[in-house]
Formats: structure tokens, C-alpha cells, sequence
């Protein structure tokens, strides 16, 4: 008998859908160590089956490995078809003699839960295009664009930067907004954003502010290595884009705002 037997006994008998393991929970089904290779390299965890005795135990019991994350030592199982092998069949049967179907659906939610409780990175890569100082380049200038963006504004206080961070429906709005209350045009600004931009960030409409934006196409989402551009045009995701800046902004230890 392979001594991986007890595992597959363990993922035939499973009523869910999902199982996150830790590895250690696995050697304890097996009652031994597993290898060294199974700790370090992603593809001891393959679905590949025929002689690889340890792979056909989860696949012979209906069940694939869907997700490896080694750096946290948890493997995710998730079910092939429902049933599995006649243990399971068995099993199921015998879990609905003894247990209400709320019991069975509140283990269920908890077992889906503890994948979801996994720990997640997201990460947020972005390149920002300059616009130049608000002064002194016109709202007309071709640089400036006219849809969704993440705006920053950057002007020097003593010896330090501050920063002002605008999650924008409209990147040309905002910066002519800002740009006519520092050319002294304040009848001219309908919105009012560029009086509370310069109130909120404490910045003197006389003084030079630079401004950068990052456009649509220039923002990637990455979550746990897998990565997407980020959809400025959406108004949640723009807001979302522009929190991760600010952080970064805290974080490179600049004063900052999120307007």
C-alpha cells in the first residue's frame, strides 16, 4: 500500500469542494515527512498521474491540486466530480444520515472560507507621465488627456514635498481646475475642486506645482503574481489605484493627501 493512501482515503471522504492544506496538516494524514522536493518545487504538486504514486492518490479520489503556494506551505485541492471514489459515496451518505442540512452548508461555507482566508498581496505597478508645472503648462497643451487618470500634484513646503493624490473621471477637468485658481482666473472655475485642492493639500497658488498622471494602460493590478492593467475608466478601480499611491506616498515618507 503507498503511503499515500491515507490521503487519498482523507480527499475521498471530504464533503467539499475546496480543501486549503497546510503542508503540515498533509504529513499528519500520511502519518511521515513529506519529501524535500515536495516542499520546494511546484511540480512535485502536478496533475500528471501514471507512475507518480503520490499524484494519483488525489486524482483517484476525484480530486486535483488546483493551486500551490510554497512560500506559505499551503496547497489547494479542488474537487474533479462529485462523489469521488465509493469512500466518498459512503461517506456522504453516512454524513447526511447523522448531520442537517445547515450543519452540512455551515462546514461547507467554513471549508470555502479558509481558502479565501488566505493571506493575498496585491501589488500595484505604475509608470507616471509628466505634465509639468500647473502654471505654466495651458490646460490646451496636448499632454494633458482628457479621460480617467490618477493626477499628483507636488509642491515644496520648507525643506519637504507635499503631495496631493486625485483619483480623476477626467484628468483635463481637474488639472483646469487647479490651474485656474493658480493663474488667479477663480471666477472662471465652475467645479470649485482647484480652491479645495490648495485649501486640503496647504499649498501656495503662487508657488510652483509640478503635476504628473498615470494613464489608462499604465497601471497594473497584481494579485499573488497574477496581473491585469487596471481599468482607470472604472471609477471604484481608479480610487483603488489611487489608494495604493497614497500608501506608497506615506510610505516613502512624504506628506500627502487623497483627494
Amino acid at each position: 500500500m503507498s503511503k499515500y493512501e491515507p490521503l487519498r482515503e482523507h480527499l475521498a471522504r471530504l464533503v467539499d469542494v475546496v480543501w486549503a492544506a497546510k503542508l503540515n496538516e498533509v504529513e499528519q494524514i500520511i502519518g511521515t515527512s513529506l519529501p524535500k522536493s515536495a516542499r520546494e518545487h511546484r511540480t512535485w504538486w502536478a496533475n500528471s498521474g501514471g507512475s507518480l504514486v503520490h499524484q494519483n492518490a488525489w486524482l483517484d479520489a476525484g480530486w486535483r491540486v488546483e493551486r500551490t503556494d510554497l512560500m506559505r506551505d499551503v496547497i489547494v485541492f479542488r474537487r474533479l466530480r462529485i462523489g469521488g471514489t465509493v469512500i466518498a459515496g459512503q461517506s456522504a451518505r453516512s454524513e447526511q444520515t447523522v448531520r442537517n442540512p445547515q450543519r452540512l452548508a455551515e462546514k461547507r461555507l467554513a471549508k470555502e472560507l479558509a481558502a479565501l482566508r488566505q493571506p493575498t498581496t496585491v501589488t500595484l505597478r505604475s509608470e507616471w507621465t509628466t505634465l509639468g508645472d500647473v502654471q505654466r503648462t495651458p490646460c490646451s497643451s496636448a499632454a494633458i488627456p482628457s479621460d480617467a487618470g490618477v493626477l499628483r500634484f507636488a509642491a515644496m513646503d520648507g525643506d519637504d514635498i507635499v503631495t496631493a493624490l486625485v483619483a480623476a473621471r477626467s484628468v483635463q477637468q481637474v488639472y483646469r481646475s487647479l490651474r485656474l485658481r493658480t493663474t488667479g482666473q477663480e471666477n472662471s472655475d465652475d467645479s470649485g475642486f482647484g480652491a479645495a485642492l490648495l485649501e486640503k493639500a496647504g499649498f501656495d497658488p503662487k508657488a510652483p506645482i509640478e503635476c504628473d498622471v498615470v494613464k489608462p494602460g499604465n497601471a497594473w493590478l497584481l494579485t499573488d503574481g497574477r496581473g491585469r492593467k487596471a481599468n482607470l475608466d472604472d471609477t471604484d478601480e481608479c480610487h483603488l489605484v489611487a489608494q495604493l499611491l497614497y500608501i506608497q506616498e506615506l510610505q516613502n515618507g512624504r506628506k500627502s493627501v487623497l483627494m
